[in-house]
């Protein structure tokens, strides 16, 4: 999955203008995440994605019972996750993104994925 990245206006868009897109495959474990979601999230490509597990850590103890709503509407319910959280950054300062998702469904109604848009606000 790619997404067309934001017209920037120098060698790097701003923050605010960031979008990302990260899809967490619930059949193989497998994550996909653009260079915008690491840029996003603070994170060095070459750790590898956050699975879904892994995420929360990533948010303020505040923030975490938002993203599991999030989760569970997506995951359990197949509904179209959407909301706003804060991002814990690495070097302290804390990033707020809207978050809106798709889950993917196989023939018989299961989520077998989740892709999600990621934009700083």
């Amino acid at each position: 999955m790619s997404l067309p990245s934001p017209a920037a206006s120098g060698p790097a868009a701003p923050a605010t203008a960031a979008v990302g897109a990260a899809e967490w495959d619930l059949l193989t474990d497998r994550v996909r995440w653009s260079a915008e979601v690491f840029r996003l999230l603070g994170r060095d490509p070459g750790l590898g994605p956050l699975t879904l597990d892994q995420l929360p850590a990533r948010l303020p103890e505040q923030d975490r019972p938002a993203l599991r709503r999030m989760m569970t509407d997506a995951l359990v319910h197949g509904r179209t996750p959407a909301g706003t959280l804060r991002i814990l950054c690495p070097d302290g300062p804390q990033l707020l993104v809207h978050c809106a998702g798709l889950p993917l469904l196989d023939e018989d109604g299961q989520v077998t994925a989740l892709r999600m848009l990621l934009r700083a606000v």
